[in-house]
């Protein structure tokens, strides 16, 4: 439908849509900062934060269709060590990448997108004596909470702006017809 296209065109609607707005940031530029809850893992507390920029393209030659499309800037993981004991990205060599792209159905009924999430860094020397096995399942664990909490965020988001955005077109178009004829 022309809807989806028009309504998937519309960055900053699309971009305000995807997350949580009290964990939201609107930045110059097209970045939005968006915040994740604090988690905790073992003795590290993590409260991230990550400046994704949201765009979006018109169709063209390599794409039929729309797309909206998001890239990470730049991250702040904000740790703490333990209580009052604050590490910085660089030291612990904490990378956080985020990508996604969003766009029409074949059928132009609904969207499709993709989302990826890769976090890595280096264990500081107290966490390197925990067991393997219970690193990967904290960390797993931390990776799920972060991934449920985007998709459910964007589900929720998504829908309700677009049905925003349907009531508007549709006041728009009625507003049209009772000026014009």
């Amino acid at each position: 439908s022309q809807n989806v296209q028009e309504w998937i065109q519309d960055e900053r609607r699309i971009a305000t849509s995807i997350w949580d707005k009290d964990l939201m940031r609107e930045k110059p530029n097209n970045v939005f900062e968006l915040k994740v809850m604090t988690l905790q893992f073992v003795t590290i507390q993590l409260a991230p934060s990550v400046d994704i920029r949201m765009w979006s393209q018109p169709p063209s030659s390599s794409s039929e269709v729309p797309q909206f499309l998001m890239q990470s800037v730049s991250f702040d993981p904000n740790i703490q060590l333990l209580p009052g004991i604050g590490l910085s990205a660089k030291d612990l060599g904490i990378q956080i990448e985020v990508v996604g792209e969003l766009q029409p159905t074949q059928d132009g009924k609904g969207v499709v997108g993709k989302i990826a999430y890769r976090s890595t860094g280096v264990l500081p020397p107290p966490m390197r004596l925990l067991p393997e096995g219970a690193i990967k399942t904290a960390v797993n664990t931390i990776s799920d909470t972060v991934t449920s909490f985007a998709i459910s965020n964007f589900q929720k988001g998504a829908r309700e702006n677009f049905r925003q955005f349907l009531v508007e077109q549709q006041e728009q178009e009625q507003e049209q017809d009772d000026n014009g004829n």
